[in-house]
């Protein structure tokens, strides 16, 4: 009788625990990739390098540097897809939709390399890491 009662016991803290777990799980599940919280940064480029590959889904397709981290700001020059640049810095700055991402905030500080000491800031979205 001893015996049954423990084992029941036991069976009913597995299944609590087990509840537990499953709710748990639910509560605390990551959200999704391709969403970010309100001022987080949402960048695949993150110049964790000194060097960055300009990326679009368009090939050849020229991206436009900005004066300032904000797609309204003044143009500086603009690099062709496939290009290699310096990075200097990443940047949370005004939300923009470039290179087939939408609702993306971070921006590359990058050098020009046609036109030495001028630097603009690209869409993260639109580069990667190059090492």
């Amino acid at each position: 009788m001893r015996k049954t009662r423990t084992l029941s016991l036991l069976a009913s803290v597995v299944a609590v625990v087990a509840a537990t777990a499953t709710t748990a799980s639910a509560d605390t599940a990551a959200p999704a990739a391709d969403s970010a919280p309100a001022g987080a940064l949402a960048a695949p480029a993150q110049c964790t390098g000194s060097w960055i590959e300009v990326d679009s889904p368009n090939v050849g397709e020229w991206i436009t540097a900005r004066a300032k981290p904000d797609a309204a700001s003044a143009a500086v020059f603009q690099i062709q897809e496939g290009s290699v640049s310096p990075c200097r810095k990443l940047v949370v700055g005004a939300g923009y939709n470039a290179c087939g991402k939408y609702d993306a905030n971070g921006w590359i500080l990058i050098q020009n390399l046609g036109r030495l000491g001028w630097s603009g800031y690209i869409p993260s979205v639109c580069a990667f890491d190059y090492s």
